[in-house]
């Protein structure tokens, strides 16, 4: 899992994430096993006006995200793109390629459930057309555990506009198409906490309310109560306060998981990236390669280069 955030304005592009990947073991060994040095944040070939922002599912082995990231960079060379829309659509093609190749089996039993009607563990008998339990415990597990998404954003030369659009590859929906963003911050992986802080409600506390049988208002009526827990922001702050404004999100969902009793999937350093619309990629903060050598050190400004 990850928190992982992007905020668009006029002045640029934010790329920021922390750090902990996961690999799921068997249970008898433990379940799972939390690496803190992975990257989710990459820029998309070399002196480039454009980044890209993963999380969900960490790779697809043998093949890894910095190399398919890499072949997008030498696409975008030798065809320069006309449009930050036109990146991201090879992007898909070129993901979607791997992801349907790794997974065939996957995807094609979840578009074969997906034609079914939900399991309804209320129904007395089996329902026709409906799932099993044991084919609604697959289809679920798969569709958690293979969903990725990808942020690309930036600019591209001859037009300085900066854009960014979101991509989510899922097992039972096919190939994306890439979801333009609108001007402000976008959360993506573990958002429950810093929603709670800047909206004053999770989204699944939300649906639990709306649910409940004791709420009798209309989703407006919750918004309205819930408008006076938020903590308002201008959508467009200048570009070096929407960097603190990222590494403060980051940095606090974090901390809130180090110290709950969640599983621990949120950690290790944050990175942070920018494109501003009269300069390439930069780093904020980057991970030097020796900065897992370093866990535990005192010098803790040795993990991180400019």
């Amino acid at each position: 899992m990850t928190i992982a955030t992007c905020y668009l304005s006029p002045e640029g592009v934010v790329f920021g994430a922390d750090s902990t990947t996961t690999f799921m073991l068997p249970s008898s060994l433990g379940g799972a096993l939390h690496f803190n040095y992975c990257q989710k944040v990459f820029e998309v070939g070399e002196n480039s006006t454009l980044g890209i922002l993963t999380w969900g599912l960490g790779g697809l082995p043998p093949v890894s995200y910095r190399t398919l990231i890499a072949q997008l960079g030498d696409d975008l060379q030798s065809n320069p793109p006309a449009t930050v829309l036109d990146v991201a659509e090879r992007w898909v093609r070129l993901y979607f390629k791997e992801y349907q190749g790794k997974f065939s089996d996957e995807i094609t039993k979840c578009n074969r459930l997906m034609s079914k009607q939900p399991y309804d563990p209320s129904a007395s008998g089996s329902v026709p057309d409906g799932r099993t339990f044991q084919e609604e415990v697959f289809f679920r597990q798969v569709c958690q555990n293979l969903t990725v998404g990808f942020c690309i954003g930036g600019y591209v030369l001859g037009d300085r506009t900066p854009y960014a659009y979101e991509i989510i590859f899922d097992p039972s929906n096919g190939m994306p198409s890439p979801t333009e963003l609108s001007h402000g911050q976008k959360f993506w992986g573990m958002p429950s906490l810093i929603n709670r802080l800047i909206t004053g409600c999770a989204d699944e506390v939300r649906v639990e309310i709306e649910n409940s049988p004791h709420w009798n208002g209309t989703p407006k009526d919750l918004d309205t109560l819930l408008q006076k827990a938020q903590l308002s922001h201008p959508n467009t702050m200048p570009i070096r306060e929407a960097i603190d404004f990222s590494h403060t999100c980051l940095f606090t969902t974090i901390k809130a998981m180090k110290f709950s009793s969640l599983p621990q999937f949120c950690g290790g350093p944050i990175e942070l990236a920018v494109v501003t619309t009269d300069r390439n990629f930069r780093w904020v903060r980057h991970k030097r390669w020796d900065s897992a050598l370093n866990e535990g050190t005192l010098d803790g400004s040795s993990l991180y280069v400019g």
